[in-house]
């Protein structure tokens, strides 16, 4: 008996609680929805329209997993970032377009680790080679950026 009583305690508190929240624009509708555990929020965004337009998991300071949103539902492919690693005062991700003959890299972002979802989110700065894509999926640009002290500077790429 004393070691059922035991176990139970253990599923009781071991299990992670999951709490819900609904945070609206001044309007009324649904501006996005959080789902959070002991140590992971998952976020969900929606346009004014209140359908969803991206997905993340927030650990702690920083953004986990992949980073998926539709910029537009209408165009033939979908954005990713995959958040690749985290290093001292941030994190830092790539993003890939997937068309439907497979997925292209598109460039790398720098975060801000915020304890605030929407600061780290708000913090992005691209950084190395970014590529433009055309509906078909081919690169119709390239812009190289670099971040110095915070301040992103770029340059166009002459397509070969």
């Amino acid at each position: 008996m004393k070691y059922i009583i035991l176990c139970g305690l253990f599923i009781f508190f071991g299990c992670k609680k999951e709490v819900s929240q609904k945070i609206y624009y001044p309007n009324g509708k649904l501006n996005y929805l959080l789902n959070k555990t002991t140590d992971t929020t998952k976020i969900t965004f929606f346009a004014k329209n209140e359908k969803a337009v991206m997905h993340l998991n927030f650990y702690k300071d920083y953004f986990i997993g992949a980073i998926v949103y539709s910029k537009n539902p209408n165009l033939p492919f979908k954005d990713s970032i995959n958040i690749d690693s985290v290093k001292g005062p941030h994190f830092y991700g790539t993003e890939y377009i997937i068309f439907e003959k497979g997925a292209k890299v598109m460039g790398s972002y720098r975060y801000k680790r915020n304890l605030d979802f929407r600061k780290a989110l708000q913090s992005i700065q691209p950084f190395g080679i970014h590529n433009t894509f055309d509906m078909k999926g081919e690169v119709i640009e390239r812009t190289e950026y670099t971040i110095i002290n915070d301040t992103v500077y770029n340059t166009k790429i002459a397509l070969e």
